[in-house]
């Protein structure tokens, strides 16, 4: 059965990564078909079809057969009256609970990636990797790195680069209501592969926990990264992960030095 609600996220994930106001069928349709929600067979037919039902929102025709969507938050003037008449505002449906990553911290010398799964409802709100006070992960790394806590942000980050270490996340955006990785549904992946592309000293892609790797692997794959990146798999640091204790993260996560 065709999953509308997750076809019309992935086109407003589409829109906003690419920064477009509209795409057309074709192009759309072969990101949803790497996504395994709609097939891109007959040059975007099923999605063309579904277009005619009037299932997708904000999507109209410019001319003959063609047809353009635009993302389902926008509000379209529909004038279904005659001239004369005030045109009807009509709202378009709205997914709710979308949530986006963080940019990434890195830079050209980054050696180390550490990737989580998604940044949680604190760091979003502070636009700060690991934000919360209950996420071990910044005493974690301070003494595998030998370092002094740092009590600011910036001088976390200041940390990170002096050791040649990147954060980002595996998802782009999502559904989730909390902050909990067990609730998140419609994941849409980071360009992982452009960021390694684009910085050349990369070694080593660190998972922050076994679901930022699951959803790696289910959405990203290694087929498409330089064999010479090494995967390392860690505790997640959330203290939520009560099957590790402290000591043993920290003991888990210098590895990713060696």
């Amino acid at each position: 059965m065709t999953d509308i609600n997750k076809i019309i996220i992935l086109i407003d994930s589409y829109l906003e990564m690419k920064g477009l106001e509209y795409v057309e069928p074709n192009e759309i349709s072969k990101f949803l078909d790497k996504y395994g929600v709609l097939s891109y067979s007959t040059k975007g037919q099923p999605l063309r079809k579904l277009l005619r039902e009037g299932v997708i929102p904000n999507a109209f025709k410019i001319s003959g057969n063609r047809w353009v969507i635009g993302h389902s938050n926008k509000v379209r003037i529909v004038n279904t009256q005659p001239i004369k008449e005030e045109p009807i505002i009509r709202k378009i449906y709205s997914p709710k609970s979308i949530v986006k990553c963080l940019n990434p911290i890195a830079d050209v010398n980054s050696q180390i990636l550490i990737i989580g799964t998604l940044p949680g409802k604190i760091s979003l709100q502070t636009k700060e990797y690991y934000a919360s006070p209950n996420n071990q992960f910044w005493g974690i790394i301070a003494e595998i790195l030998k370092e002094a806590l740092p009590l600011s942000y910036n001088a976390k980050l200041t940390m990170l680069k002096k050791h040649h270490i990147a954060l980002w996340d595996v998802l782009y955006s999502a559904n989730r209501v909390g902050s909990l990785d067990a609730d998140i549904k419609n994941p849409i992946a980071n360009d992982i592969v452009g960021f390694v592309t684009t910085h050349p000293s990369l070694q080593k892609i660190v998972f922050n926990g076994k679901e930022a790797e699951k959803k790696f692997y289910e959405l990203i794959g290694t087929r498409d990264i330089p064999e010479h990146i090494k995967f390392i798999s860690m505790p997640s640091t959330s203290h939520m992960n009560t099957h590790f204790s402290l000591e043993d993260k920290k003991k888990h996560w210098s590895c990713i030095l060696e």
